[in-house]
């Protein structure tokens, strides 16, 4: 007989915990070890809105954005908040090895998101934006970096900081960053790979005793050997990175995805009951006893779409919905089409509305717990 047991959440949190409370404490004792992450990874409005409750820095790509989480960057930024929006060119890279069919990445696209964030920002300073490029092609970066100059300094010029990722080519790493130092005419944040097949350690460290530039970012990775390395051959550079811790907790037997799946339970039984919880407000209204006592008030206090899967889910139709004047004529008319079954159904409709409503504010609230605990 197979055993089959409940992933223990609160073991594994408690695990990891100590860990981030033991490299707090090296941080502590080493501020100048700090490396300033954004968590990227995730384009989910309810993760970044979990993210911020954190008060962590952000990262998201700019063709996996929805114009509302673009408008919540904006809002987060004018508050203080760091982010930073990636064009999407790695991305791009590497769908196009899977299919070759695949159109280059649209930068106009890409523009016209960083536009929506700035113009519904008031205060972009805290907003590190990606400039044009092609990955592993440094001369088609710069010429990219050249066909959109304009543009780039347009963002500059608002406030917004620059990203430029400097790619390996038949010019050394110094030498491009001084073409496009001149190029654009202001001082940029040095994006760099931090894969070695990309750049070697060698070619980094060379760049950075030779610039010693103002910011760098190394793309696409937490904290490493390379990234302290770094800050050792350049003291007076400021370093950032980003990594998408998110989704190694996402899955099966994975904390995050573990964590949301078990609290929801409870909370929905907690919701059906009448009873409140700590990670869900507005619940009262799941009570099973006030819904089975007044089924058309209920209903009454549904969207049409809503009262549309209700009809569908108890099999009949919108209109003989709410063409029921009452309680009794509505469980009769509901009894009919479910051979005397209306309760079972409507409770099972009554269940998956209820988790539907209380997923995301779970799902916000486990991301703001792991963020703030810096797990994800």
């Amino acid at each position: 007989m197979p055993s089959y047991s409940q992933f223990d959440w609160n073991r594994k949190l408690n695990f990891l915990s100590q860990a981030t409370v033991q490299s707090d404490l090296v941080s502590a004792v080493l501020p100048e070890s700090i490396v300033e992450t954004y968590k990227s990874g995730s384009s989910s409005k309810t993760d970044l809105l979990g993210y911020m409750a954190a008060s962590a820095n952000i990262g998201v790509c700019a063709i996996d954005a929805s114009k509302p989480v673009l408008l919540l960057i904006a809002q987060y930024v004018s508050a203080g908040g760091k982010a930073f929006i990636d064009s999407g060119a790695f991305r791009n890279f590497k769908a196009r090895i899977q299919d070759e069919t695949l159109p280059p990445l649209d930068f106009n696209r890409v523009f016209r998101c960083y536009d929506t964030v700035v113009e519904a920002s008031e205060d972009i300073r805290t907003l590190i934006l990606v400039a044009p490029d092609e990955v592993g092609e440094q001369d088609k970066s710069f010429q990219l970096l050249c066909r959109y100059q304009k543009d780039v300094k347009f963002l500059q010029d608002r406030g917004a900081q620059i990203m430029v990722p400097l790619q390996k080519g038949r010019l050394s790493l110094t030498e491009h960053y001084h073409r496009c130092r001149k190029l654009l005419g202001f001082d940029f944040i040095c994006g760099l790979p931090s894969n070695a097949k990309a750049v070697s350690s060698h070619e980094i460290n060379q760049f950075l005793i030779n610039v010693s530039p103002t910011s760098v970012h190394f793309l696409g990775t937490a904290e490493s050997g390379l990234v302290h390395e770094a800050k050792f051959k350049s003291p007076d550079t400021h370093f950032t990175c980003d990594a998408t811790l998110i989704r190694k907790h996402i899955g099966q037997n994975r904390l995050l995805t573990e964590m949301q799946s078990q609290i929801v339970d409870d909370a929905l039984c907690c919701a059906l009951h009448g009873n409140g919880h700590s990670r869900v407000s507005d619940s009262a209204s799941w009570d099973e006893t006030e819904v089975l006592g007044d089924l058309i008030g209920f209903i009454d206090g549904m969207n049409k779409n809503t009262v549309r899967r209700f009809a569908l889910a108890l099999s009949t139709s919108y209109r003989e919905v709410i063409s029921c004047e009452d309680n009794d004529e509505l469980w009769s008319h509901l009894d009919e089409r479910n051979h005397g079954y209306a309760h079972h159904y409507v409770m099972s409709f009554v269940a998956k509305e209820c988790a539907r409503h209380i997923s995301p504010q779970v799902r916000k609230s486990v991301v703001h717990e792991l963020a703030s605990l810096n797990i994800i």
